[in-house]
């Protein structure tokens, strides 16, 4: 008689669960690094925004020092919006509007009123106070956040 070679049923579920297990695993993992760099590029993008906002106010308009504009940074929740002047105005055909990712949020604003605004020439925060002034990126859908925190003269101090 001759002696049948191969695999069993048996061992091939087997073999097949283990490749199914890895994978999932390696799903998982590719999930939370997608959502690790989604907050990290959000993060990103909006402190170069805050550091373009206040040297335009410290610069003035096109190099124009005589053009006393302030600059600043609307915060909402899923997107905010980059203006001149001391206050904010929604229907100033200027304005910048930034939107998150679908999964990108603010989830705690402290700055006041939702707004920086950086002052002429000097490029410092007005109306800074202590401890109003951070704000949280978050992606909604994982665990991953970052706090900005913003010093009195507009420097981005601390990422975490």
């Amino acid at each position: 008689m001759k002696k049948q070679r191969g695999f069993t049923l048996v061992e091939l579920i087997i073999v097949m669960g283990i490749i199914l297990m890895l994978s999932g695993f390696a799903t998982i993992n590719l999930v939370k690094q997608q959502n690790t760099t989604s907050v990290n590029s959000s993060v990103d993008v909006l402190v170069s925004d805050i550091k373009s906002q206040q040297t335009k106010a410290m610069a003035g308009v096109k190099g124009d020092l005589s053009n006393n504009i302030s600059f600043g940074i609307y915060f909402q929740s899923d997107r905010y919006v980059l203006f001149r002047g001391t206050t904010f105005s929604s229907t100033d055909s200027a304005n910048f509007t930034v939107f998150f990712d679908e999964n990108i949020a603010f989830s705690d604003i402290k700055f006041p009123n939702n707004t920086i605004v950086f002052q002429v020439r000097s490029g410092e925060v007005s109306g800074f106070a202590p401890g109003g002034n951070t704000l949280t990126i978050q992606n909604v859908s994982g665990l991953e956040k970052k706090t900005v925190t913003v010093n009195r003269y507009g420097v981005v101090i601390n990422i975490n």
